[in-house]
């Protein structure tokens, strides 16, 4: 059903390692070690075995020597935030922690499965205890322990930032936090004294438990002395803080705990019909205590006990490396359209001719400027795909004109749109005009996604653009998904290897954490960055975007659109619309229309996104009543397009239906980053 417009690379089953910060630095290193032998991905999911380690890199785009953010002007005075962190650390924006790093204000992280908050001079933190409503399912911060680092005034600096993991000096204190870990670890960097509250009780040798929140949580140090509320620790020495799990038993984590985690190694693999994740918390044969979905657990030792979370129960586990895969999606471009019939080749082309009659509208700024974009790409590959040569060429080049105009790397001398520009504090491309906060680097990959799958539609159907596209396009690119290689951005700017998805806000100034509302354009990101590095035949790049891809799209299916909402029966909704750090709920940022909560899930529907097809009777009844429930009055609301798209990949009758219905929606019925020509297709492709 999809036309795939690049040759997937050799896939040798070889894990890639995006090097985690190491001891409280920010140095990449190519040193890894190997996925522990204890550790299995779900039995619900293909496996990839692994290889020989590759060093993450690339061939071309986001290379130090090739993606040269010089070529574009620098951002005029200061940026919109400042990170508090240490020389050497990359502002690390759209991380689940960047609400600890940016602004004056404590803003809370949850590192699942704990909740985290910084102080004046100190840090609260616990397990949040979950609840479900008719509309939310909730995790607010928890405050059961709370910590004062003498001599610390304000608030944190990072020292060390990666992809799953952060290191904050509080003072003389280094506190170390990973998503699924349940451990805080402290490392005195001089002596040490520490007010902890509740006051610690001695449980055993080098054990001190403290019960708050109706939980109870320990201390473990070979090396820290306690006398009340007060613990010291001389200079170099550590201990490591922890939630005791439900059903477990405090003297079995303390055992268990092992050094702080200063940094996680992230290695990937894809091999065949698995993209595989290997996260490494601490070095193989020295384990630590992990927090892990079920689906992940099988086959490590997960008998300490479990902990709450609003994505579901958390396995308690000893292990050095945690490991799982999902399904590869592979970055699609196009529709089949090869076996559509004559009638709905006919409704497609002529709504395909009434498009080329119009003049087109392409918006001056970054989401609805590229979501035009998009828009019109995909009149380019459905023309292509239904051999209307000229309509393609017509349409193709009202699109290679707009590229080249965001193209101009020296755009934002001479005007202040349709350009971008360098922010050389916060490491990344700012384009002009802003929408949506993306100048505080707000969705940038939502943005860029469209931008980049229009790009990669224009290259691969005219290669001569590649010479006057490639330089800022590949710094488009390496702004959302730089491997470690890239000096000049982050590593994998939005993505979370844990969670399996992106984080949109750049800062995070929330009490809930960060957030992500669009799962959809999350995928859509993954798949602009891969078409785009493929078309640039940057293999290695190609290959980390498809990696993230598939989790992302794993994670819009699995958290999103069809999640598992055992335990939470509150909950009224088949959907989730928005999922932050500490809460789930069915709700958008911009509509309180019930099709956008499912409609925002599904925009742009562009050609990737055929893996939301259900895939048997019961996630075909979800699909049915999800979309029953957001129109069910009829298909003309906002979103009905995309409502109507999803239904036609529930089954051959379901599509025939979606396609009268698609024949009689109104113009006012179909979003600005769709077209009738688009819809028609996917559903006449689908049926």
């Amino acid at each position: 059903m999809r036309r795939h417009i690049w040759a997937a690379a050799a896939v040798t089953g070889a894990l890639v390692v995006l090097a985690g910060c190491d001891g409280g630095s920010n140095d990449q290193t190519e040193s890894t070690p190997d996925p522990s032998p204890s550790t299995s991905a779900s039995a619900d999911a293909p496996t990839a075995s692994a290889g020989d380690l590759v060093a993450p890199g690339s061939d071309t785009v986001a290379a130090p020597g090739t993606a040269d953010p010089s070529v574009l002007p620098t951002r005029d005075g200061d940026s919109a935030a400042t990170a508090r962190v240490a020389d050497g650390v990359v502002p690390p924006t759209n991380r689940w922690y960047s609400g600890l790093v940016f602004g004056d204000q404590p803003f809370v992280a949850f590192p699942a499965p704990l909740s985290f908050a910084s102080t004046d001079g100190g840090f609260a933190w616990g397990v949040p205890q979950v609840t479900a409503g008719p509309d939310t399912i909730v995790g607010p911060a928890s405050s059961d322990v709370t910590v004062t680092v003498e001599g610390a005034t304000g608030l944190p600096v990072a020292t060390a930032a990666d992809t799953v993991a952060v290191s904050l000096a509080y003072g003389d204190a280094a506190v170390s936090l990973a998503a699924g870990s349940p451990l805080v670890g402290v490392t005195a960097t001089d002596d040490l004294s520490l007010t902890v509250a509740p006051a610690p009780t001695e449980a055993g040798d080098g054990v001190w438990t403290m019960d708050a929140g109706g939980r109870t949580y320990g201390i473990a140090s070979a090396s820290a002395t306690v006398e009340g509320s007060t613990v010291t620790l001389s200079s170099g020495d550590h201990l490591q803080m922890f939630a005791v799990p439900d059903d477990g038993d405090a003297a079995a984590v303390a055992a268990a705990v092992g050094a702080p985690v200063d940094g996680v190694d992230v290695n990937y693999a894809l091999d065949g019909d698995a993209a595989t994740t290997a996260l490494t918390y601490a070095p193989e044969g020295e384990p630590t205590v992990v927090a892990v979905p079920r689906e992940r657990a099988e086959g490590m030792e997960c008998d300490l006990g479990t902990y709450p979370s609003i994505n579901g129960e958390l396995a308690a586990c000893s292990a050095s490396t945690v490991t799982w895969s999902v399904p590869v999606i592979e970055p699609d471009l196009g529709l089949d359209l090869s076996a559509i019939t004559d009638e709905h080749r006919a409704e497609i082309v002529a709504a395909l001719e009434a498009e080329a009659q119009v003049e087109p509208v392409f918006p001056a700024d970054t989401y609805f400027g590229s979501k035009a974009l998009h828009r019109h790409a995909m009149l380019v590959t459905i023309s292509d795909a239904l051999g209307e040569t000229d309509l393609a060429d017509g349409f193709a080049g009202a699109l290679s004109d707009q590229l080249l105009t965001w193209a101009d790397a020296a755009g934002c001398d001479g005007r202040s749109e349709r350009c971008f520009e360098y922010d050389d504090q916060l490491q990344g491309v700012v384009g002009l005009e802003a929408a949506f906060g993306s100048e505080e680097f707000n969705d940038h990959h939502f943005h860029y996604g469209y931008l980049l799958n229009a790009a990669a539609v224009a290259l691969d159907r005219d290669p001569s653009l590649e010479e006057d596209l490639a330089p800022v396009m590949d710094l488009v690119a390496a702004d959302i998904a730089s491997p470690a290689d890239a000096e000049a951005f982050p590593v994998l700017r939005a993505f979370d290897p844990f969670a399996g998805h992106s984080w949109a806000s750049g800062f995070a100034p929330f009490g809930d954490g960060n957030n992500q509302e669009s799962s959809s354009e999350a995928v859509l990101a993954w798949n602009g960055v891969a078409a785009w590095a493929a078309a640039r035949g940057d293999e290695s790049l190609a290959d980390t975007a498809t990696w993230a891809l598939s989790a992302e799209a794993d994670a819009a299916v699995n958290r999103w659109l069809r999640p598992d909402l055992e335990g939470f029966d509150e909950y009224e909704h088949d959907i989730v619309a928005l999922q932050w750090g500490g809460k789930r709920e069915h709700s958008t940022w911009f509509s309180a229309e019930p099709s956008a909560m499912l409609g925002i899930e599904l925009i742009p529907m562009a050609p990737v996104q055929q893996h939301l097809a259900p895939t048997d009777d019961a996630t075909v009844e979800t699909a049915l009543r999800s979309i029953e429930s957001a129109a069910p009055d009829g298909y003309d609301v906002p979103f009905g397009d995309y409502l109507l798209m999803y239904q036609a990949l529930a089954g051959p009758e379901q599509a025939a239906a979606a396609w009268d219905e698609a024949i009689a929606l109104s113009e006012d019925g179909i979003d600005d980053g769709n077209s009738r020509a688009a819809m028609l297709a996917w559903i006449a492709a689908a049926e």
